[in-house]
């Protein structure tokens, strides 16, 4: 599976040390391949910096962060999910909620 061609899907490690247990238990090369793009640790989107803000009015992010000020992530909508339902909107293209079956074949 890979994340839809229309979607620009991020993940930020939240430490270095869960960026070193993802590279060891072979988390990062399974993100890299479904086309995940990694932060290293930091402040980022919630703050409005560094990937994962919107660039204009007509974009929309969906995001597991905790803040939802006006403009804070950029200037499109932002929609505050859980991290299940943010992945699979990544891999769906569409705001969508996780189910067990939902990428049954």
């Amino acid at each position: 599976m890979k994340v839809h061609e229309d979607v620009e899907c991020y993940i930020q490690f939240g430490s270095k040390s869960v960026k070193e247990l993802s590279a060891r238990m072979g988390w990062t090369a399974l993100f890299e391949e479904a086309g995940v793009k990694l932060i290293d640790p930091g402040c980022g989107a919630c703050i409005g910096a560094g990937p994962g803000i919107s660039d204009n009015s007509e974009q929309v992010t969906v995001s597991a962060i905790n803040r939802n000020f006006q403009g804070r992530s950029g200037p499109g909508r932002l929609y505050l999910a859980s991290p299940l339902t943010v992945m699979t909107s990544a891999f769906t293209g569409k705001i969508s909620a996780w189910a067990p079956d939902v990428f049954a074949e």
